[in-house]
């Protein structure tokens, strides 16, 4: 999915944040919405408590359902515009990693006439992991951190990430 593609929208009047809890085959995910605004997607790293458990919105799982089957990333909800232009300028390539392949931190930061360590810091901040693939870019020397942490269940749900859309394309 290209960025232009994502449909970002600003809050028009304050609406109450809710959380609900989607499982995938790589973890769990909260989604927070506000109305029909997608705010955030943020991996669970411990089960969710009984009060974040709720039906997700339909349509949005829909779609994510559609992204653990072919790999193809197809959000049509509204998300919640946020980040700054440089963050929007990395996620815009983030977005434009085609499925099965990936990037160094190295490489994208050169594309993209920055640091490493900049582009890795915009990573960090996306707000929607798997429709923003983060996921695809990796360090020099190996997979390299993801959603902030350099080890543990995040690296993992990346490395799950990488699996899948790797098993994905040699399926096609």
């Amino acid at each position: 999915m290209s960025h232009s593609q994502l449909n970002w929208q600003t809050l028009e009047k304050p609406e109450p944040l809710l959380t609900y809890c989607y499982t995938t085959p790589a973890g769990s995910l909260a989604i927070q919405m506000r109305g029909k605004l997608l705010c955030k997607l943020q991996w669970l790293l411990a089960p969710p408590l009984e009060a974040e458990r709720g039906a997700s919105p339909t349509a949005l799982e829909q779609q994510l359902n559609h992204y653990w089957l072919t790999g193809k990333i197809a959000i049509s909800t509204a998300l919640l515009q946020q980040g700054t232009e440089f963050q929007h300028k990395v996620w815009r390539a983030l977005s434009l990693i085609p499925l099965g392949q990936t990037r160094t931190y190295g490489e994208l930061a050169k594309e993209l006439d920055t640091s490493p360590r900049a582009l890795a810091n915009a990573c960090r901040q996306n707000p929607f992991p798997v429709i923003i693939p983060c996921h695809r870019v990796l360090a020099m020397t190996g997979i390299g951190g993801y959603a902030g942490a350099s080890t543990g269940k995040l690296v993992k749900i990346k490395a799950a990430l990488l699996q899948h859309e790797k098993m994905l394309i040699h399926d096609i």
